[in-house]
């Protein structure tokens, strides 16, 4: 495995306010590795973490091809996505990706095949189409977003209100994560963009990481009886008819930790925040959904988004950059900061997905 010196350095911290209320409607696109058989099934339960909160108004998805080229050819994350789409009763536009890495920062990828070109070209027409801007939610390499932006940057800053990047081995270290390593040039082009940029570590020290682990007994027993099937589906890398399976009845439920990295940055997207229900129990809600349950003043702070600049250090092929970094390298950057984050996110993440398809 090839290592990537790419180092970025926290050079000032400043808290940052919520992207977005949560009314009216949030338009948002959402770009996963999603695949069957998965390489990991987080992004299964993140696909159910988007269609759980009515606030997203889902512009489209696309399908990255994840570390394998061609990938949804072969494992198609069109399985998943019907089922979700017969679980829920909502549909949106779906496209595969482009399938080979950028050959450098501003390669525009219009040499990769037709039928990769689904992925930014959905991104391109959902933001033209759209009055209001939109979120864009990044749960895989960055490689359309990034060939989006080097096609027409001047949408891309008109119309996306934010990036959320789930990439990364946070401030100071070396990017050498998974989702990076899927694109190096597309997740550094990003990240200098100069669009509003929410980078979501998968790893790193100081709390900047999304990563927990969910109680995945607690959670699919939470769950209604179809979605706990397309889960079972799913982590089992099932052959049988996806659409049938999901009425199939009961099931043995996997049980065991599932590590997880997108729940917390989906609720920030969503405009919720984290309260306390009762002595071990922790719901996401927006603002006005808290009141409505009375918990107004049960606020509590596990995660923040901060303030910072990027100093890319030691990357000879692409160059480095100052110091004191540009203002267009300005983002903010994920911190969980309460010492059981792992244990709330989880719960949460039980609750959130317990009113699934009912």
């Amino acid at each position: 495995m090839r290592k990537l010196p790419f180092i970025l350095q926290l050079v000032f911290i400043t808290l940052a306010s919520p992207v977005l209320a949560a009314e009216p409607k949030i338009p948002i696109l959402h770009s996963t590795d999603l695949l069957h058989p998965y390489d990991d099934p987080d992004d299964h339960y993140d696909l159910a973490t988007v269609f759980a909160m009515p606030e997203f108004d889902l512009r489209g998805i696309v399908l990255d091809q994840g570390v394998e080229p061609q990938g949804q050819l072969k494992r198609p994350g069109q399985v998943p996505v019907q089922q979700m789409f017969r679980l829920t009763g909502r549909k949106t536009p779906v496209a595969i990706g482009l399938t080979n890495l950028l050959r450098s920062r501003d390669d525009k990828a219009l040499d990769q095949g037709e039928q990769f070109q689904g992925g930014v070209k959905l991104i391109l027409l959902a933001l033209r189409q759209s009055p209001e801007k939109v979120i864009l939610h990044l749960a895989g390499s960055c490689r359309d977003a990034a060939a989006a932006f080097n096609r027409e940057p001047e949408l891309l800053r008109a119309k996306v209100r934010a990036v959320y990047v789930e990439a990364g081995n946070g401030p100071d270290g070396r990017q050498d994560e998974w989702n990076v390593k899927l694109d190096p040039l597309a997740y550094l082009r990003l990240l200098e963009s100069g669009l509003p940029i929410y980078w979501c570590p998968c790893f790193g020290r100081d709390g900047y990481a999304t990563h927990y682990e969910a109680d995945q007994s607690s959670v699919l027993l939470a769950c209604a009886q179809p979605v706990q099937n397309y889960f079972v589906y799913a982590l089992t890398r099932c052959k049988e008819e996806p659409l049938a399976f999901l009425q199939s009845g009961k099931h043995a439920l996997p049980g065991g930790k599932r590590p997880m990295w997108c729940t917390a940055p989906l609720f920030h997207a969503a405009g919720r925040q984290i309260y306390r229900r009762g002595p071990e129990d922790f719901v996401a809600l927006t603002d006005s959904a808290a009141r409505r349950a009375g918990l107004q003043d049960k606020l509590i702070r596990t995660h923040e988004f901060v303030s910072m600049r990027l100093d890319l250090q030691g990357f000879p092929v692409l160059g480095r950059a100052r110091q004191n970094a540009a203002p267009s390298n300005a983002v903010f950057v994920f911190r969980a900061v309460a010492p059981d984050y792992s244990k709330i996110l989880s719960c949460c993440l039980k609750n959130l997905l317990a009113d699934l398809g009912r």
